[in-house]
């Protein structure tokens, strides 16, 4: 049995803070270890490399506050991939400090609370935007946040509450603008959890409610027009394009993302087929567990414990604000024709779900009902951690997944460069920023262009010496071209393929730079 602490009747928290110090670690091992992506890449080039303010510029690729971080980081350490990275690994850092907390406040077992803290942390979706360089990594964090400040202020007694609330309003204000500045489509789920968190923490109040809810709503305010006000004003209608037309697409695309994919280097070839056609019936499962857990609350049965008085307000905090923000969403697209949400610009749904199936999960019920549901959602929550453990993966991103060896197709120009004085090179759109950036970061290759591919662009008459294409795109390029193929990846679709007269004139000097031999592997 885990040990106790004897003041608090809590379980030993070193099994969560274990697997804290892991995620920060596989974090750090990610963000060192996969390639730059389309979209990192672009960021950088466009809005924190540029030798002025570029972050200000109205685009949906850059996110304010964490294209200006990008900038102070490259500035203070250097650019590199790791540098890059470093804003969206210190939100990561903020997040799992905080789901860890919220964890803590929600069960006084080890177990379940590790099971909560595995889902949030360790979800295939949630985890990948964790380690990329875009906003959402500080968005989410600086979100989860304000979260565990109203969860501890949940902790106080009512007159020490009355006392912190509006310091604490401040904080939660202050938070969720800079996750609005970090990543404009949180702005929604941010607004909507500042208003049900001031409702929340302003009922009762009689003395001080003025000042309590000007901390909640001012601080905030001026923060977000300080820093994004000027860039959402002036904000172009064509960069809010994307998007799905239903609030169903909206939820089947967190659903689809937060089950992608088991490691095939984790599981044998079986389990992992197995674990893959039975995925989609996790969070049915989950939902079932957390309907028969409702069914029992509504029974009655449930204790009048400070444990149960927290689950209940914060599961039912998290399910106003999710219900109260696709309602929201829902209105904008009916008035305005705005589009949905949908994979990483939904990231908040993913965490605000799982947490309030937390909280509905930590509430004592003395039931026979009561109990068989609390095992129930313990075991949901326990089959969804251990699912999204076999999904950790080290080397690539299921968005930009085509990019997962662009370091290595840059090592490949470099070396052509180096050795054969390839100075002019083609490549498919998907690898174009990232090669650009390598180049930039790089610092050694005397390269002169790179000219960007298009789908459709095959046939048109050009030649350059060197290509990185994508097999999708122009699969049958090299051998109509007559090129060697120096590398192809079947996993990726990768390929570095060469004019033979180039090397057949041998190379002009010893190569300084790049390597073809170490591609990254699916999943590793």
């Amino acid at each position: 049995m885990a040990a106790r602490h004897q003041a608090t009747g809590r379980e030993s928290p070193i099994p969560l803070l274990g697997a804290g110090a892991f995620a920060l670690v596989w974090i750090a091992a990610r963000a060192w270890t996969q390639s730059i992506t389309i979209d990192e890449a672009d960021t950088y080039l466009a809005f924190a490399r540029p030798d002025w303010p570029a972050h200000w510029v109205q685009h949906a690729n850059n996110h304010v506050l964490n294209s200006a971080l990008m900038r102070l980081a490259t500035m203070i350490f250097g650019a590199s991939v790791w540098t890059i990275r470093l804003p969206a690994m210190a939100g990561a850092a903020l997040y799992i400090a905080c789901i860890h907390y919220l964890a803590r406040f929600l069960f006084e077992r080890t177990f379940p609370a590790l099971c909560l803290f595995t889902c949030l942390v360790f979800n295939p979706f949630v985890m990948d935007y964790l380690v990329a360089a875009r906003g959402y990594s500080l968005a989410l964090g600086l979100m989860a946040l304000a979260w565990a400040v109203a969860a501890h202020l949940m902790t106080l007694a009512p007159a020490e509450r009355a006392n912190r609330l509006a310091a604490r309003g401040a904080l939660i204000s202050v938070s969720l603008a800079l996750s609005f500045c970090a990543n404009f489509s949180f702005g929604i789920a941010d607004g909507v959890s500042v208003a049900t968190l001031a409702c929340w923490a302003l009922r009762g109040q009689i003395a001080g409610r003025v000042k309590a809810l000007a901390a909640f709503v001012a601080p905030g305010l001026a923060a977000a027009a300080v820093l994004a006000g000027p860039v959402v004003w002036a904000w172009p209608r064509d960069q809010m394009e994307f998007g799905a037309s239903s609030l169903s697409g909206t939820l089947i695309s967190v659903l689809k993302d937060s089950l992608y994919e088991p490691n095939a280097y984790l599981l044998h070839p079986v389990w992992r087929e197995w674990l893959a056609r039975h995925s989609r019936y996790l969070f049915p499962a989950l939902g079932a567990a957390l309907l028969l857990r409702v069914a029992a609350l509504l029974r009655g049965g449930a204790e009048g414990s400070e444990a149960s008085r927290r689950g209940r307000q914060l599961a039912f905090l998290c399910a106003a604000t999710l219900t109260l923000t696709l309602a929201g969403l829902e209105i904008l697209h009916l008035a305005v024709d705005m589009r949905l949400p949908v994979d990483r610009r939904a990231l908040y749904v993913a965490p605000l779900c799982l947490l309030m199936a937390g909280g509905v999960a930590a509430i004592p019920i003395a039931t026979r009902l009561g109990r068989a549901s609390g095992a129930a959602m313990t075991g949901a929550l326990a089959l969804v951690a251990l699912y999204s453990l076999t999904c950790l993966r080290l080397t690539y991103f299921k968005e930009w997944l085509w990019d997962a060896d662009a370091k290595v197709a840059y090592g490949a120009v470099a070396y052509y460069n180096s050795a054969y004085g390839v100075t002019e090179i083609s490549c498919d759109w998907r690898y174009y920023a990232a090669l650009r950036a390598y180049q930039a970061l790089s610092g050694r290759e005397n390269l002169k262009a790179i000219h960007e591919r298009f789908p459709g662009s095959a046939g048109e008459s050009e030649s350059f010496p060197l290509y990185v294409l994508n097999a999708a795109s122009d699969g049958a390029f090299p051998d109509r071209e007559k090129l060697k193929v120096v590398y192809r990846s079947a996993w990726t679709g990768t390929i570095v393929a060469i004019r033979p007269e180039v090397e057949a004139a041998g190379p002009c000097r010893q190569p300084g730079a790049g390597s073809l031999n170490s591609a990254p592997r699916p999943g590793g």
